[in-house]
C-alpha cells in the first residue's frame, strides 16, 4: 500500500471494532464520535436545521417583553420570550448587558436537536453558542 492511500469514514466504521489495535490507529485518524456513528454537524448544518424546523416555530405575533421578575411588561423591555402558535415558549433571552441570558425550552427545542444529532454537552454548547452570535447578537452569555 503506498504511504498515500486514504481511509474513508465508511471503510473506517467498518473496521473499527475489529480489534484494539485497528481502533488505536482508526482514533488517530477520526473521532470517536465519528467512527461510531454519531451525528455530529458542521455549524453551517446546525444553523439550518435551527432555521428550517426551530425559528421556523416562532410566531412573533406572540411575541412577549418580560420585566426583571419574569412577568409580561406593557412596555419592550430587553428581555423576550419568543412563542410558537400555540403560544408555548420556545426561548427566552435578554440581550442587556448586564443580565444576559438565553434559555431554551426542553421539549420544544432542545429534545427536537437532539433526536436529530447526538450531542455531548461541549459540541451543544460551541454550537449554541455560535448560533447565539449570528441570530441573537448574544456574545457573552451561556445558552441553557
Amino acid at each position: 500500500m503506498s504511504e498515500n492511500a486514504q481511509i474513508t469514514l465508511e471503510e473506517a466504521k467498518k473496521l473499527y471494532n475489529s480489534s484494539e489495535e485497528a481502533k488505536v490507529f482508526l482514533l488517530s485518524k477520526f473521532s470517536k464520535d465519528e467512527l461510531e456513528g454519531k451525528n455530529i454537524p458542521s455549524q453551517e448544518e446546525f444553523n439550518k436545521f435551527f432555521e428550517e424546523n426551530i425559528f421556523s416555530q416562532i410566531d412573533y405575533s406572540k411575541t412577549k417583553f418580560l420585566d426583571s421578575n419574569g412577568y409580561v411588561s406593557k412596555t419592550p423591555t430587553s428581555r423576550i420570550r419568543l412563542r410558537n402558535s400555540n403560544n408555548k415558549w420556545l426561548f427566552d433571552y435578554d440581550y442587556d448587558q448586564k443580565n444576559q441570558h438565553f434559555l431554551y425550552n426542553y421539549d420544544r427545542v432542545y429534545t427536537i436537536f437532539m433526536n436529530t444529532f447526538s450531542l455531548q454537552a461541549v459540541d451543544r454548547y460551541r454550537l449554541m453558542k455560535s448560533l447565539l452570535e449570528k441570530h441573537f447578537n448574544l456574545h457573552v452569555c451561556q445558552p441553557r
